[in-house]
Formats: structure tokens, C-alpha cells, sequence
């Protein structure tokens, strides 16, 4: 089992206990974030199948702020809108049901560019950009994206942020609930 932080306006939570389960809406997908998405939620689906009628995984923290603090501090902005009212949700899925990645790797995917791990592998997918057809291209980005589930490569395990997706949010899986005010 994991245990996991998600967080949340708090009519969201709201939804939660009332269904008894939460999912991700494809409604409030950003359409320049679906292909991303989309990317994503194959990947998942290769680890465990979606269940019927969702598309898309819900987003959760493994490690929000390294190691040493895994939960997201709700001291912080950016989490909601300022003054939305919020929850921060603590659960425990089983490790079989998430997949996770590099947050700092997923935003290579969300901008479709190379996940380079260093100055030399950049130079080199900078060179490539300029070289390969557009359909080889995309399928060499895809490619190097895979290595954001690798959680080895991350520099510094203590600092670095680690994100989960998964298909569904039981309420019987929640542990706590803290609501606040977004900064």
C-alpha cells in the first residue's frame, strides 16, 4: 500500500463522499494538456486497466516535496485558486493500482520536448529536432519520456518531487482530510 496526498477544491471532496468514489472529468482537461494526458493515461493503462468510462487518471503526490516531506505543505500558494476553499486528502491505494514519475520529468511530456538528463543529452535531442521527419521525432521524444517512471535517475531523492496517477479515489481508501484556504 501507498500512501498518497491529493489535493482539492473542497466540492470536489463534497462529490467524493457523496458517489463514494471520485474520477477525473475529461471536461476540465486543458486542450493543449490532452495529447499529455492522453500520453499518460496509456502508460497507466499498461500497468492496470482503466476501469469503465474513465479516460483519464487523477493526480496525486508520492513525494511533494522530496523525501522529506512528502505531503504538499497547504502553507504554500498554488495549490488552488486564491481563497478557494480546499481539501488536502490523505489515502492509501495499493501500489499495483499507481504509477509513478518525475514531476519535473512529466513537464518534458506536457511541453512535448525531450526529457534530457543533462547539458550533453539536450545538445544531442536539439540536434535530432533538426534531423528526423516529424513522426520519427515524436516517437524518439516518446521514447526518452519513459524514463520519467524510472525514479533511480532522480538526481537528489531528498528534494525532487515524485507525482502518482491512478484511475480511482475510494472514500473507504481515505486516511485524512485537511481543509483549507488557498494562498
Amino acid at each position: 500500500m501507498l500512501t498518497l496526498w491529493t489535493v482539492h477544491p473542497a466540492t470536489d471532496y463534497d462529490l467524493l463522499k457523496e458517489q463514494g468514489f471520485y474520477t477525473a472529468d475529461e471536461c476540465f482537461v486543458m486542450p493543449e494538456r490532452l495529447e499529455a494526458y492522453r500520453w499518460m493515461s496509456r502508460r497507466l493503462s499498461e500497468k492496470t486497466p482503466a476501469p469503465p468510462g474513465v479516460c483519464f487518471p487523477l493526480w496525486a503526490w508520492y513525494r511533494a516535496q522530496g523525501d522529506k516531506h512528502p505531503k504538499p505543505d497547504l502553507r504554500r500558494s498554488g495549490h488552488l485558486e486564491k481563497g478557494e476553499k480546499g481539501v488536502r486528502i490523505e489515502f492509501m491505494i495499493p501500489a499495483e493500482q499507481v504509477l509513478l514519475s518525475s514531476f519535473d520529468g512529466w513537464h518534458a511530456v506536457l511541453n512535448n520536448h525531450f526529457f534530457s538528463l543533462d547539458d550533453r543529452e539536450y545538445e544531442y535531442h536539439e540536434k535530432l529536432e533538426t534531423e528526423l521527419p516529424p513522426d520519427v521525432l515524436q516517437q524518439e521524444k516518446e521514447k526518452s519520456w519513459l524514463r520519467i517512471f524510472d525514479l533511480s535517475l532522480l538526481p537528489d531523492p531528498s528534494v525532487y518531487e515524485v507525482q502518482a496517477v491512478f484511475w480511482r479515489l475510494e472514500l473507504s481508501s481515505v486516511v485524512g482530510v485537511d481543509y483549507f484556504t488557498a494562498r
